[in-house]
């Protein structure tokens, strides 16, 4: 299975109340990613799994995959919007006001 597949998965999972299985998938999603060097997937299965994690309460271990998905550049843009959306979540782990 590709990566946007488990992503997919992932968010169907969330939907239907089911975290933990979740989780699994976008763990998925990022090995997927990683072996296709999809680096646009990658970040967006990061950004998934850190705001999934976030969301639980799990800040520490949101943390590391929220910081990649921050030091992700593609030059197109086409992460722009997870590179802030991940920014914010740390300032707020970090308790820094918006």
């Amino acid at each position: 299975m590709d990566a946007l597949r488990h992503l997919q998965r992932a968010r169907e999972l969330i939907d239907r109340g089911r975290p933990e299985l979740a989780e699994s998938a976008l763990s998925d999603a990022i090995d997927s990613a990683v072996l296709a060097e999809d680096l646009v997937m990658l970040t967006r299965a990061r950004m998934a799994l850190g705001e999934l994690l976030f969301e639980q309460g799990r800040d520490e271990e949101a943390v590391p995959f929220l910081q990649a998905v921050v030091r992700t550049e593609i030059a197109d843009g086409s992460v722009d919007s997870e590179v802030k959306s991940a920014a914010r979540l740390l300032r707020q782990i970090r308790g820094i006001p918006e």
